[in-house]
């Protein structure tokens, strides 16, 4: 399954949804994903060097409709108030954007 821009049908329902975009050997992806797997986030991960939609949309610019990004991983959180994308470990924004929010889950 291709993991896009989902914004619109996530926020269709209730709580906070994690993609995480990740590529192997990603020396902060790791530690991304570890942090979301140690706080009991449900979470998508797309390796985005199998899947070349995801590629596209991670690193296409943003006039275009993608994201600008040319380092994983890529973080995107949307929830019922937006949407919100980073790239890098940053567990400032995880903990802003998800596992310090009450609809995290």
């Amino acid at each position: 399954m291709t993991i896009t821009n989902i914004t619109d049908r996530i926020q269709a329902r209730d709580g906070v949804a994690v993609v995480v975009y990740t590529t192997p050997g990603c020396v902060q992806c790791g530690p991304t994903v570890k942090m979301l797997n140690k706080a009991g986030i449900v979470y998508t991960e797309v390796d985005i060097t199998t899947d070349q939609t995801a590629y596209n949309y991670v690193t296409g610019p943003r006039e275009q409709g993608g994201l600008g990004y040319k380092a994983a991983p890529v973080v995107v959180v949307s929830t019922t108030d937006g949407y919100v994308d980073w790239n890098g470990l940053r567990p400032d924004l995880i903990r802003t954007h998800i596992t310090a929010r009450n609809d995290a889950a």
